[in-house]
């Protein structure tokens, strides 16, 4: 699984309240309770449990296949039970011929055809039940128990609440996303200055239009994922002048490069969005071009280097989902086990990475100076010349 080989791509959770920081018996037994096949299908015919990592019917899972160090490595496995749409229409057609070779006429009334529909829907239900139409997906699951976070491999919004509401069930804790507005949240508080974030209101580059409403945008007063978009517009700014590395909070330096992949997205909801796929998209004329029209960059293609090695990856800014993460190469010298768990810290790693450049951001963002910083933005998106800012720590 991704996990293990290749690159990697993943939702984050943050586990609310506490969870065991070694892999005990009783955990174990949590999460055989609901492997697949123990529960029920939902109301929306969808079959979901936990797997082991190794294949889609390992429902007897045990410690020794998905323990590594502090981490959990498992699977959820996800069966849709429905007939796909063009198998009911099928039978609908079926069981409309039949009604007429029956009557003879060669048209069915209004009710003739509302019997048919409803004996087609009743067969393609019955034949769901009975596995008739089963499709099957695994998504692998790190588990990082000392950090208190749930990796997810799949990006799908409807996959996150299946995951949330399935490890709610098994360990009665709660799942948050690890969302741009939880992360700041997150930090913020870690530096005992969340209140900061009450004041923040979306910034721009150009002026908003006239009669502009804020609640026509993606974004109500109380939701804090713009900051996303304005961290890649931040990194961005930082790099396209500053030739040196982002000094960290501990002291470590990192280097950052947007690369390969630019999503922007209009600020006001006025305009489409834009895709650049391309070396360098930043210095591309379209991509400056979006920036003075109200655009900011709501996903980008990073290449982040440190003390840790280098990291590729495309970062979804708002939802600060992770997707064609390349990691470090594995230490050689180590056992297939220990590479492997290595892989699984790498993970955590670019995920650490990525909030502390956040926390960087959040330290301008919510300083006295961010009035000052906003109008250098603005100059630069403009295309106007900009002496390299000073270096932050």
């Amino acid at each position: 699984m991704a996990f293990v080989s290749g690159p990697v791509s993943y939702q984050r959770f943050f586990v609310t309240g506490s969870i065991p920081t070694d892999i005990t018996d009783e955990l174990v037994a949590a999460i055989q309770s609901r492997a697949f096949g123990r529960l029920a299908p939902t109301a929306d015919d969808v079959q979901l449990g936990w797997i082991g990592p190794r294949h889609l019917f390992e429902t007897d899972i045990v410690a020794e296949h998905i323990a590594w160090g502090r981490f959990v490595h498992l699977a959820v496995r996800v069966d849709r039970l429905a007939a796909p749409p063009n198998v009911v229409r099928s039978y609908v057609r079926m069981e409309e011929e039949a009604a007429l070779r029956a009557s003879g006429r060669e048209y069915l009334s209004r009710a003739e055809r509302r019997k048919a529909k409803e004996a087609a829907v009743l067969r393609a239900e019955e034949e769901a039940r009975a596995g008739g139409f089963r499709r099957m997906h695994a998504y692998p699951v790190l588990i990082d128990l000392e950090g208190a976070a749930v990796y997810v491999g799949g990006l799908g919004g409807k996959l996150g609440e299946q995951v949330m509401q399935l490890f709610s069930d098994t360990f009665g804790r709660a799942l948050e996303p690890a969302d741009a507005e939880h992360v700041a949240t997150r930090l913020m508080l870690a530096a005992r200055n969340a209140r900061a974030l009450e004041h923040l209101r979306p910034s721009h580059l150009v002026d908003p239009p006239e009669g502009f409403a804020p609640e026509a945008t993606d974004f109500t007063a109380l939701d804090l994922n713009y900051l996303g978009r304005e961290l890649l517009t931040w990194l961005w700014f930082r790099t396209d002048a500053d030739e040196g590395p982002l000094k960290l909070r501990d002291g470590a330096e990192i280097t950052v490069m947007l690369d390969h992949t630019l999503r922007l997205k209009c600020d006001f909801g006025l305009s489409g969005t834009d895709v650049i796929t391309a070396d360098g998209p930043t210095s591309l004329p379209e991509a400056r071009a979006a920036l003075q029209i109200g655009k900011q960059p709501t996903k980008a293609g990073l290449i982040l280097g440190g003390p840790l090695g280098e990291f590729r990856l495309t970062l979804d800014a708002l939802r600060m989902a992770v997707s064609g993460l390349i990691l470090p190469e594995p230490d050689q010298e180590q056992d297939a086990r220990g590479r492997i768990e290595q892989r699984f810290e790498s993970v955590t790693d670019a995920a650490d990475l990525l909030d502390a450049l956040f926390e960087l951001f959040l330290g301008e963002r919510t300083s006295k100076d961010w009035n000052r910083i906003v109008r250098e933005m603005s100059e630069w998106a403009g295309g106007r010349e900009r002496k390299p800012a000073l270096r932050i720590g």
